[in-house]
């Protein structure tokens, strides 16, 4: 499976411990080139959040969840980075919209900016 930026994808994401892990929605965050010279996505998690107490700082709510092709509101836990190989990922499941994008891109620039 090839990975582009801005889709979500069903992977089994690790628990912090790394011991186990759940499958669950991964926004794929990483570059076509970085895919291409690792075979392999940097993604971050995707949660549901029932109400303001499952948010946590930094998360972004997902604005279109409908259109992303998420079953319910979510969020994109961007605290909670991990790193797949293409073979990871079961299945696409859709794409973030402009809105969403550019949300997640802000805190990506205001984290790693150089």
């Amino acid at each position: 499976m090839t990975f582009k930026r801005w889709e979500l994808i069903s992977v089994p994401f690790p628990y912090i411990e790394g011991y186990e892990a759940k499958r669950r929605p991964a926004l794929v965050v990483s570059t076509d080139v970085f895919h291409a010279a690792h075979d392999a996505c940097f993604a971050a998690m995707v949660t549901t959040a029932r109400n303001m107490q499952d948010v946590r700082k930094d998360d972004i709510a997902i604005a279109e969840w409908a259109k992303a092709g998420l079953p319910a509101p979510c969020v994109v836990r961007m605290a909670r980075l991990t790193t797949f190989e293409a073979a990871a990922a079961i299945r696409g499941i859709g794409a973030l919209a402009p809105v969403d994008r550019n949300a997640v891109g802000a805190l990506i620039k205001r984290w790693f900016a150089v």
